[in-house]
């Protein structure tokens, strides 16, 4: 584990951050006895604390994807360390410059989600791209970008094809694409995941009441 040294002047700016951090997180473990102007305070000061040790060092921090992309500007912005996670991860990185090095592995992978259907009368496979928008699904004629939960374009195409499907699950698609960013999931994670959700899928299709129902949409 290799850490950053940091002169006189940074070691000042980190204890400051390490006091403000603290008033921040006890806050959020107690009820609240700070006012919503005192609190807003706290965050500007540590976010300029932060920002200033940040641009201070000659090697920049690192942050993962995830991060920067939750936070929606750049780590050389100010308002990226507006935020207890971001300033975390700076003081992880400087005890460990490795601290953040976990890569999202599977932006640009095309996975299968094989779903089965009483229209089909048999399992169809449908190509989900995990893109820093969410899923680009492809099913036959349908070639659309989805969001993180495969909101609006899957669940179109299940409509479409009367597919029955859980409730949940477009709670469980959006997790998953978190969880494969932050955690640095494997195509085969996110595959065998993935697999696991079609499956529910094709479990609550085979479910749906037929006999008199097969008329009912």
């Amino acid at each position: 584990m290799s850490g950053v040294d940091l002169t006189d002047e940074q070691r000042k700016l980190r204890k400051k951050i390490e006091g403000l951090l603290k008033l921040l997180k006890d806050e959020l473990r107690a009820e609240s006895t700070l006012s919503w102007s005192e609190k807003q305070y706290i965050y500007s000061e540590m976010a300029k604390a932060a920002h200033e040790l940040h641009m201070s060092l000659e090697h920049k921090p690192k942050h993962s994807c995830y991060m920067i992309e939750n936070r929606g500007v750049d780590p050389e912005d100010i308002e990226f360390y507006c935020h207890i996670h971001p300033v975390e991860d700076l003081l992880a990185y400087l005890d460990d410059t490795k601290a953040n090095d976990l890569e999202d592995q599977t932006l640009g992978h095309v996975f299968k989600f094989r779903v089965y259907s009483h229209k089909w009368g048999q399992k169809a496979t449908y190509h989900l791209t995990r893109n820093i928008d969410g899923w680009f699904c492809e099913f036959k004629t349908h070639n659309e970008q989805g969001d993180k939960s495969g909101y609006p374009i899957l669940y179109k195409i299940f409509n479409d094809d009367a597919i029955s499907y859980p409730h949940d699950l477009p709670r469980f698609m959006g997790w998953l694409w978190t969880q494969a960013c932050e955690k640095g999931l494997s195509h085969s994670d996110v595959q065998k995941a993935l697999e696991d959700l079609a499956d529910w899928v094709s479990h609550c299709e085979r479910c749906v009441p037929r006999g008199i129902f097969r008329g009912f949409k």
